[in-house]
């Protein structure tokens, strides 16, 4: 049997390796025996015509692509061309997990998977790609336009693999990191190739804005031995220079980061690290901080989302800035490069707390930081509650403007915000000389383009 994986092209200065796509590949080869392909149109820059033209010459039993909202118009038409071309279709990922029906009316695919794949994956397969009677697995003669069954009964998301160490490390043959450019997750950073790797599935904390909680049945996390073969191969055979650790929330167990890092060192594997999917600020103390440093962590990444205490509550983020701004300085104290992430437009902002926020990034001792207007994504307790106030523009670029507006405040007042706040960031001649010397030749065509799209060459 022939499976043909598809991500697809879309407009991003982020490229990395599609990590979920690659274990699917491998668990896929390893369980049921198939043989696979996988096409990174974003990486290769395809349009839909040469990726029908590869499936027709690869000549598959079925063709998977993978869906995020960011990407949601770029799946629909690649759907639809390979269904013209008479291939059998089936989309998973995180917004057909939340949207099965419009994904299933929009593409005209066989079926889509809601959830993790590699349990309907391997029952597709054992089954000859027959969907009917596979959980998680839905067409669209089973589902109502409100997402639900038609007998009425909710959508149950797939089967999971429990024990995570029983899935083969991701299917990196195909797509090696060294035929990724110089375009990271964290926007900068110092080695390349950039070894990803994920230890954990799962995350406890219900922010309103997140669908991880949602999506994620649980939290799993890998043995440390199991995390640590995968660094070691991916160091000898891969030739990684840098290794992006990309949980939810790598600290998110105490005693589980303090093991880790410990058997880093003690296997002697030395290697700049870093958590460009951020921590919970509550999550870290001082000595684990220290242990991370001395371990080859060289960065960490903060969620903070905003400075004031009224929205963190709003949002359900379980951490007070007071917290955040302490772990920070720990951070700061332990030598590490410290980021932030800031979302502008959550419930209760105002130009109150837009001005209390940028004050608050600016003085801090963030050495990086981003800023985003809030998009409100499939599967987020926060685009539940707002659905009937906002509708998904799927013209909108991931990261230009925001979904859904708070009282008194418009489009504009966003944008303008996230053009000045970026200016007052990085130029502090501190700031902006040790940002300066931290980008590398190679990424400077990527750092432009995420300039360009944060508006910040753009006149009002």
């Amino acid at each position: 049997m022939k499976i043909l994986f598809v991500v697809p092209n879309f407009d991003s200065y982020v490229m990395a390796p599609p990590l979920g796509v690659l274990y699917l590949s491998a668990y896929a080869k390893k369980y049921a025996n198939a043989e696979v392909k996988i096409v990174d149109a974003l990486r290769d820059n395809l349009n839909t015509k040469q990726i029908t033209e590869i499936a027709k010459q690869y000549n598959p039993d079925i063709v998977g692509i993978h869906c995020l909202t960011a990407f949601y118009k770029q799946t629909v038409e690649i759907s639809r061309s390979l269904k013209q071309a008479g291939f059998k279709v089936h989309i998973g990922g995180v917004h057909p997990t939340f949207m099965p029906y419009t994904t299933l009316k929009d593409s005209g695919a066989d079926f889509v998977v809601c959830g993790e794949g590699e349990i309907p994956l391997l029952k597709l397969c054992q089954n000859n790609f027959n969907h009917k009677n596979i959980q998680g697995v839905y067409d669209l003669e089973s589902l109502k336009d409100d997402d639900t069954q038609i007998d009425g009964t909710p959508v149950l998301k797939a089967e999971t693999v429990m024990d995570l160490d029983t899935i083969p490390f991701p299917d990196w043959e195909q797509l090696p990191p060294a035929s990724y450019p110089h375009s990271p997750h964290a926007v900068i950073a110092r080695g390349n190739p950039i070894g990803i790797i994920m230890t954990s599935r799962g995350c406890p904390s219900r922010c309103t804005f997140c669908s991880s909680n949602n999506f994620y049945k649980g939290i799993r996390q890998r043995s440390v031995a199991n995390v640590i073969e995968e660094v070691k191969y991916q160091i000898k055979y891969l030739g990684i220079r840098e290794l992006q650790f990309t949980d939810d929330n790598l600290t998110l167990k105490r005693d589980y980061i303090i093991e880790l890092c410990n058997s880093l060192l003690e296997n002697n594997i030395k290697i700049d690290w870093s958590t460009p999917n951020g921590v919970r600020a509550d999550k870290v103390d001082k000595e684990v901080l220290a242990l991370m440093k001395k371990s080859g962590c060289y960065l960490i990444d903060f969620g903070i989302e905003s400075a004031n205490n009224t929205i963190l509550k709003n949002i359900r983020k379980g951490e007070t800035i007071e917290q955040i701004d302490k772990a920070i300085n720990l951070a700061h104290e332990a030598g590490m490069i410290t980021q932030g992430n800031f979302i502008f437009g959550l419930p209760g902002e105002t130009k109150e707390t837009i001005k209390e926020t940028i004050d608050y990034a600016v003085n801090s001792k963030l050495d990086r930081a981003g800023f985003f207007a809030l998009r409100l994504l499939p599967g987020s307790d926060l685009s539940k509650k707002m659905k009937e106030k906002y509708q998904l523009d799927y013209d909108n670029s991931f990261i230009s403007k925001p979904d859904w507006l708070p009282e008194n405040l418009t489009e504009d007042d966003i944008l303008r915000t996230i053009q000045k706040v970026y200016w007052k960031f990085y130029f502090r001649p501190k700031r902006l000389w040790n940002l300066l010397n931290d980008i590398p030749v190679s990424q400077t065509k990527y750092i432009i383009k995420c300039m360009m799209n944060y508006h910040l060459f753009k006149l009002w």
